[in-house]
């Protein structure tokens, strides 16, 4: 079966991310036996840096299934509880004086009562702030990072809404209850236990862009905010918020974390017991669901509906500003598990659904022919590499449009206070590159940075942004279009993270 996948995969892999607009693309499959991996495009545009199944990125939300088998290991030594309260597993007072009840279970499962705050990121220079530190800092700020706290950061516990810092708070109680960094406990108890020697937790000890040594800062994937086929190197940021969205890994590592839980799922005590990964992927209630698919959370995973019988499966999608998105996804049933990622970000939409990311569809279609046979190499005949989505030629004033874009998204919803490094901003200048035909003589930097400015000067006020976007009137909003916005406007996030609560 693996054969067959692997045929079709390296046959459709180069189209996949050339009608996506995706440099690079990597996918590593597993049974609970076997393990493939393979790979398309680049890493890194500018020095043609071939991506790899062993090229390290950003995983972003992958942390969070590791913070749960984490946190489901000290249950099992009967350290914690999954229905014992969150306080009484830190340190006292570091949620406030009078914080709403929530247990382990809940904040796994997102329903710890948290708005957002969905990176909470700072210029990778900044200093690394511990954990718990951290989490004692978020609750005496009182309000959630988007927008200068436009939301506040608790509201009443129970319902399902996603937050990386709930995720964080029981990366915390990790912390505190084992007495050691949290990123030097995931490292022992999980990275190392499934060979994963390239992955590392960016809690500001280690270097995640060259784990090994410093001479392997090659390795790294670089992350692209794509206007169209226009792609722009993302700027360099790490997450306050590890435990939840700070993990970097390879997709032939993260190959390796589903291969265990799967022979998990299939009876094998690893990274946990297989009782304790059933509890953890047990549908607790609905996840808002686009396009009528139903999916649920569990504990730090995402579930698909368990009515599919033999096709159900359980995993992550997972994302970091603004250059990476992942799929990862475990079939029990069929024992199979797919893993991809790819270092583009859609600008003009904001959000990759599965359905229409690189990694999503590479993973998505795996699944599929593991249980239904792969499709013939004669079905898959035009894979010609070449992009074939040409947005439209950069001039001087949609450089700036793409600088306004990239700062309200940074310094806005992020909540990025001060200026990019300047050695930043010249990578993110000179690293630009066309995936298509566009003519790249119309790209203006000095632009880029004006427009980087422009937002950055009336961030992080969300009335603001929202006015500076909308006063770049129906050029820009025509342009957005070009780039592939669902809407004749400049796609900000501004409504969803600042308005009404979810």
């Amino acid at each position: 079966m693996l054969d067959d996948v692997m045929v079709a995969l390296d046959t459709v892999l180069p189209r996949l991310a050339a009608v996506t607009g995706t440099p690079g693309v990597a996918v590593a499959v597993a049974t609970s036996t076997e393990l493939r991996t393979t790979a398309t495009g680049f890493a890194d545009l500018g020095a043609g840096t071939p991506m790899t199944a062993e090229t390290v990125a950003p995983a972003g939300s992958l942390a969070k299934p590791v913070t749960g088998l984490a946190f489901l290991r000290l249950v099992e030594e009967g350290v914690a509880g999954l229905d014992t309260p969150i306080d009484q597993l830190l340190p006292s007072g570091v949620r406030g004086l009078d914080p709403p009840p929530v247990t382990a279970a809940m904040l796994a499962a997102h329903q710890g009562g948290y708005y957002s705050d969905i990176v909470t990121a700072t210029a990778l220079d900044a200093p690394a702030e511990p954990i718990l530190d951290y989490i004692r800092r978020r609750h005496e700020v009182g309000r959630a990072v988007e927008y200068g706290g436009a939301l506040p950061l608790v509201t009443t516990p129970g319902a399902y809404a996603y937050s990386s810092f709930g995720v964080g708070v029981l990366g915390g109680a990790v912390e505190h209850l084992t007495g050691e960094p949290y990123g030097a406990r995931v490292h022992k108890q999980v990275f190392a236990t499934t060979g994963m020697t390239g992955t590392s937790i960016d809690d500001g000890t280690r270097n995640p862009w060259a784990t090994g040594s410093p001479d392997r800062i090659a390795d790294r994937a670089t992350g692209y905010m794509a206007f169209g086929d226009w792609c722009l190197p993302s700027p360099p940021l790490r997450t306050a918020a590890y435990p939840g969205v700070g993990v970097h890994t390879s997709a032939a590592d993260a190959g390796r974390l589903l291969q265990s839980l799967l022979r998990t799922a299939r009876g094998d005590h690893g990274l946990v017991s297989p009782d304790s990964l059933t509890t953890m992927v047990t549908p607790r209630l609905a996840r808002p669901s686009p396009h009528g698919v139903r999916s649920f959370a569990g504990l730090t995973f995402e579930l698909a509906d368990p009515e599919l019988g033999d096709d159900w499966w359980w995993g992550h999608t997972a994302a970091f500003p603004w250059g990476f998105w992942w799929e990862a996804r475990v079939w029990p049933h069929r024992d199979f598990a797919a893993v991809a990622v790819g270092n583009r970000w859609d600008m003009a939409r904001f959000h990759n659904p599965a359905g229409r990311s690189a990694p999503g569809l590479a993973v998505e279609w795996a699944g599929r022919w593991a249980g239904s046979g792969a499709p013939g190499t004669d079905t898959l005949l035009d894979t010609d590499p070449r992009p074939r989505w040409t947005g439209p030629r950069p001039t001087p004033e949609s450089s700036r449009w793409m600088g306004i874009l990239a700062g309200e998204r940074t310094h806005g919803l992020l909540g990025v206070t001060g200026p990019l490094p300047p050695a930043a901003l010249t990578a993110m200048t000179d690293g630009a590159h066309c995936l298509g035909d566009a003519d790249p003589r119309g790209w203006d930097p000095d632009a880029f940075v004006r427009g980087l400015e422009q937002a950055r000067a009336v961030a992080p006020d969300p009335d603001a942004l929202r006015a500076l976007g909308e006063s770049l009137g129906p050029a820009a909003a025509l342009w957005m279009l070009e780039c592939g916005a669902s809407a004749a406007e400049m796609t900000m996030p501004v409504d969803f993270f600042a308005r009404a609560p979810r």
